[in-house]
């Protein structure tokens, strides 16, 4: 996977929280993709990956 997948994914996922958590989101859960941990961007890739995968 590719940190392009990663950061689309991340996109994806922080429009989700914005759009669908009640109240205020921790910092880490909209935190934008230059500020998110490496660990987080290698499972953001891995995610988009599997989802891609399953959509094939």
């Amino acid at each position: 996977m590719t940190n392009e997948d990663g950061r689309t994914f991340r996109e994806a996922w922080i429009a989700g929280v914005l759009k669908h958590f009640a109240g205020e989101p921790k910092p880490g859960y909209i935190a934008p993709w230059d500020d998110t941990p490496e660990w987080q961007q290698e499972t953001d890739a891995d995610i988009f990956g599997t989802i891609e995968q399953q959509a094939a």
